[in-house]
Formats: structure tokens, sequence, C-alpha cells
């Protein structure tokens, strides 16, 4: 039932770059690093009055069909989403063949895709 489910369906653009479809934040082949809290858990921030993100910091972003010798953690519950791929939500929902808990994937089709690498689990060379 989860086989490929994190795989990201780019919507086709028009002549202009526009679609209709879910925006993907990282062109293929690129990356950034996030230097603000990204994923759960959730906050209220007090002046807004919003839940806001306190995840780590330092994630690395990428774009969502990079993963591609991540598997879907083995967890259901983390690999929550709604009808078009998984919302990321829940925290970390990729793993490493060894089973190490390595990326989120948000696919689903209400939020900008992307897949964020845990900065714990990268190792800058060079």
């Amino acid at each position: 039932m989860d086989d490929e489910w994190y795989r990201p369906r780019m919507s086709p653009t028009d002549v202009n770059g526009h679609t209709d479809g879910p925006i993907v934040r990282m062109a293929p082949g690129t990356f950034a690093l996030d230097p603000e809290p990204s994923g759960p858990p959730y906050v209220l921030d007090g002046p807004s009055g919003l839940l806001v993100e306190s995840g780590p910091s330092g994630t690395v972003a990428l774009n969502p069909g990079g993963g591609t010798v991540l598997e879907a953690h083995p967890d259901a519950a983390l690999r929550r989403g709604y009808c078009c791929g998984m919302d990321g939500e829940r925290g970390p929902n990729l793993v490493r063949a060894c089973g190490a808990v390595i990326a989120t994937v948000h696919s689903d089709c209400y939020q900008v895709q992307e897949l964020r690498l845990q900065p714990d689990a990268v190792v800058r060379l060079g």
C-alpha cells in the first residue's frame, strides 16, 4: 500500500513556469541550509497566537526526489499524509536501509514539497 507513496509528482507548468499543482521548493540537484527551526514539535508563539515549528535548526532542504536511497519509515504513524503523499508533520519519515532515521519528506499536495535532512545525519566534507 505504501510503495512509492513518498515519491513526488511534479505538476506540469505553463509557458510562464506557473503550475496549479504542488510547489516544489528546491530544483533537482540543489540544496539549501535552513538556519531556522524546522518541523515538530510545534509550540505556541505568544505574540501571534499561532503554532510555530521548533524542531532542529540547520536542516538541509533538497528537492523531494533527492532521497532516492531512502525508504519509508517502518512506523506507519510517521508516514502519515492525506491524499497525495506524506506530510512530515510528525517528524522524520524516511530512513536509510540500515534503519537510521535521516530525513523528512513533505510530499502531500496541500504543502510546499521538499525533503529535509536531519542536521545530525549530515556530514559536511571539504
